[in-house]
This record gives structure tokens, sequence and C-alpha cells, in this order.
């Protein structure tokens, strides 16, 4: 009786966390990522428009470190998405994958604008800066917890869920600022 052989395969690509890494080793890592892609992008950008990238970058850079206000500008921008990232990660370390937070973000906006119209001249200002907060909080967990319903209650997918109430919530802020603006429109 002949035994088979079964081979063992290796996947091309294995993803593994090392621990114990120096640092030189981590700095490495991240200066070729970084390379590569700046690279990879100036493939991109010359194929695409046929533009110099370094010129396009040298744009790019001096959009950003221009002057103070567009700097303070991207800083905002950062701001604004660490803290989405940080939100978000118990729901990632849950395994419930939330990529609405845009949604979540533009929904708990739209609240805080309606109770600064409604209530604006009548609180004072530190109790209407409380009532926006805890208004814009209760909206973007409310926006939150109709995809979560529906995985519990019924196994949807709740990526494709929470990228579809991104769209739900730009076209409902859309209308209701023009509504606000006085040009009602669903558009």
């Amino acid at each position: 009786m002949s035994q088979a052989r079964t081979e063992v395969r290796e996947p091309l690509v294995r993803i593994v966390k090392r621990d114990g890494a120096p640092l030189r080793s981590k700095v490495l890592v991240r200066v070729i990522a970084i390379l590569l892609a700046l690279v990879i992008d100036a493939i991109f950008i010359y194929s695409v428009t046929g533009l110099n990238p370094l010129s396009v970058y040298q744009v790019m850079f001096g959009g950003t470190f221009g002057n103070g206000v567009r700097f303070s500008w991207a800083m905002r921008d950062l701001v604004t998405l660490l803290c989405i990232g940080i939100a978000l990660a118990p729901a990632f370390k849950m395994r419930f994958w939330n990529i609405g937070a845009e949604g979540q973000v533009l929904v708990g906006g739209l609240a805080t604008a309606l109770v600064m119209v409604a209530c604006g001249n009548t609180l004072p200002t530190p109790v209407l800066f409380l009532v926006m907060f805890v208004t814009s909080i209760a909206a973007g967990a409310v926006w939150g917890f109709v995809p979560a319903y529906f995985r519990a209650k019924w196994g949807t997918n709740e990526t494709l869920f929470t990228l579809m109430m991104n769209y739900v919530a730009t076209s409902i802020v859309a209308c209701i600022v023009n509504i606000l603006r006085g040009q009602a429109s669903s558009l």
C-alpha cells in the first residue's frame, strides 16, 4: 500500500503580525511603502492625465501646506477623521463593519443645525451648546442603530447597509439644507 503524499502549499502572500521587529525595520517598511505608493501613483497620474507627476505632487503639497489657512483646514479634516476612526474602533473590534460613519456625522451635524435654527434665539449659549451636543450624539446613534437592528433582526449585510445609509443621509441633508435656504428641492 502506497502512502499518498499531501503537499501543504503556502499562500502567495501571508500577513503576520511581527511583535519583535526592530525599530529600524519598522521605519524601513513604512518608508518603502510610501515610496512605492508615490511611484504607483505617479505611473497612474501620467498614464491617465499625461501630466508630470512631480508637478502634480508639488501642487498637492502646496494645496496642503501653502499657507496657514490651508494647513488649518487639513488639520481640521485630519482631526475629524481621527475622531471618527476612534469612534468606530469598538465596532470593528466587535466585528461589526460600520462604514457608515460619514452618514452618522452628517445626520449629527444636521440635528445640530436644526437645534441652532429652532432654539438659537431662545436658549442661553452654554445650554444651547449642551443641547446641540446631546442632539448630535443621539441623532448619530439612531442613524447607526438602524443597520445594527436590521443586522440583529434579519441578518442583513452591515457593510452594504451602512454604505447605502451614507447616500441616504447625504440626500436628506441636501434636501433639508435646500428647504432651510428657501429653495425646496429633492436634489
